[in-house]
């Protein structure tokens, strides 16, 4: 056998061991696909904030006067924060899912596991890959949802503190008519003969009561001239001159109190009519200036495997193989040219 002829079946076997080898590369690479486990990756979406955020418990403001961005930058940085990723191990018990007792490891695993950034599109994508799809598409919406909760509970606006001030008052103005109420009752259950609301009768009664008693103190004055003092006809007006001063007297008492109690009463109705109108204004306002999570994409469990990507799998596998059967081949060509 000459020489080229043997470097022709050299050819040949190299050719058909690197077919081979390029289906055994790809068996094996699709055994490994399926002996591996799967990862499944889910991704929420939500706008960035647009508005003024004012925040009292949060020293994240950015020094930057674009408040959109300073918007942004408090959403990214509760959205990163430890306290998200303790809150989403304890909400889906990652520690037994990792089966790591160590949070602080727990948490490597987490973050590694997730990827939160921001576009130049006013979105902020949230990715979480896991081995459950539908734990992945969880915690990503979870993302938000805890973002938005967050939010409600650490950033106090202007509006907001407005608002709790005018319910303090409201309330307070609430108990203070209530009181009212129950000493005007108690004034009526004293006074049960005198239960009048109208001040303008309680005049007119008074009125009539001075008139007469000023009668019945005349007609005294010409019995007296008359009679001894101890006339019964002396002592019966004079008693019934006193029952009509007490009755006056307590009259005058009764319309000074219901005048106060009626004066107070009106002035807390007024105080919390106004409050209730101002109450309305800041829960407006607070609605406008509190940032609220605006959801452009919710997070659905996935059914394509992220990883292992068997495509990418597959192409390294056969790059490699017929990379390598390249370079065989190209060796044989250079012998059978005898360049080598």
């Amino acid at each position: 056998m000459s020489r080229n002829q043997r470097i022709i079946g050299s050819f040949k076997r190299h050719l058909l061991y690197i077919f081979l080898f390029l289906v055994l590369g790809i068996l094996l690479g699709i055994l490994y696909y399926i002996v591996s486990p799967k990862y499944y990756k889910a991704t929420a979406a939500i706008l960035k904030p647009i508005g003024n955020i004012e925040t009292l418990d949060i020293a994240t403001k950015s020094k930057t006067t674009d408040r959109q961005d300073t918007g942004t930058e408090l959403f990214m940085s509760i959205l990163t924060s430890r306290r998200m990723y303790d809150d989403i191990i304890e909400k889906f018990d990652l520690s037994s899912v990792y089966g790591i007792a160590n949070i602080d490891r727990a948490r490597e695993i987490l973050q590694a596991s997730c990827w939160v950034s921001a576009s130049s599109q006013r979105v902020i994508s949230i990715s979480v890959i896991d081995r459950d799809p539908k734990r992945a598409a969880d915690i990503a919406n979870f993302f938000w949802k805890n973002l938005d909760r967050l939010l409600q509970e650490m950033t106090i606006t202007t509006a907001k503190k407005n608002r709790m001030f005018i319910e303090e008052r409201l309330v307070n103005t609430g108990k203070t008519l209530e009181q009212l109420q129950q000493q005007l009752n108690q004034l009526q259950q004293e006074n049960k003969l005198l239960a009048i609301k109208d001040t303008g009768e309680i005049s007119a009664l008074a009125t009539e009561l001075m008139t007469k008693l000023s009668e019945k103190k005349l007609e005294l004055e010409k019995l007296r001239r008359i009679y001894q003092p101890d006339q019964p006809e002396v002592v019966l007006l004079a008693a019934e001159i006193r029952d009509l001063q007490k009755e006056l007297d307590r009259l005058t008492s009764y319309q000074a109190r219901l005048t106060q109690i009626l004066r107070e009463l009106k002035a807390q109705e007024s105080v919390y009519s106004f409050l209730i109108g101002q109450l309305e204004t800041a829960k407006l306002d607070e609605t406008k200036n509190t940032p609220f999570i605006q959801v452009l994409d919710t997070a659905v469990p996935p059914q394509k495997v992220y990883s292992p990507d068997i495509k990418k799998i597959l192409i390294v596998i056969s790059v490699f193989i017929i990379g390598i059967g390249i370079i065989v081949l190209f060796f044989d060509v250079l012998r059978f040219l005898g360049s080598i």
